[in-house]
């Protein structure tokens, strides 16, 4: 499902953050994951959060993402909070993708709930497309 944000963006409404990240991470980088859920710049053709350049001219960057939420915040401070939480992961491409364990479908049913409770209890898991496409 998608909708049109304020800025006249179309913008996907299939993902959330679960609970338990908006809890853990601060307002700007639960702001930045909500947009990489939710704006259609930052998801592939399937729907799903793409993986974003670090540094690059090959594809929607990480630093596009965070100066989207705002121009003021530090784009290495974001990526070493998410990193520091084990939210996103950093691939050998020079990518970074965000981890299944950060969101769920907007919604849930009883079987992504229990997925986010596992990933409370601190068993992080991939989804099956968090692959690096170099390897």
């Amino acid at each position: 499902m998608n909708m049109v944000s304020a800025l006249g963006r179309e913008v996907s409404t299939r993902w959330q953050i679960t609970g338990l990240v908006q809890a853990l991470v601060s307002r700007s980088a639960c702001n930045v994951i909500a947009t990489w859920l939710r704006d259609d710049r930052f998801l592939d053709a399937g729907g799903e959060p793409s993986m974003l350049l670090i540094s690059g001219d090959d594809g929607p960057k990480f630093e596009e993402l965070v100066h989207g939420v705002d121009v003021q915040l530090d784009v290495d401070d974001v990526l070493s909070e998410l990193t520091k939480l084990g939210l996103v992961e950093k691939v050998h491409t020079g990518r970074v993708m965000l981890r299944r364990s950060a969101y769920c479908p907007a919604s849930a049913g009883s079987i992504e709930r229990a997925r986010s409770e596992r990933a409370a209890q601190g068993m992080l898991f991939r989804r099956y497309t968090d692959v690096d496409p170099e390897k």
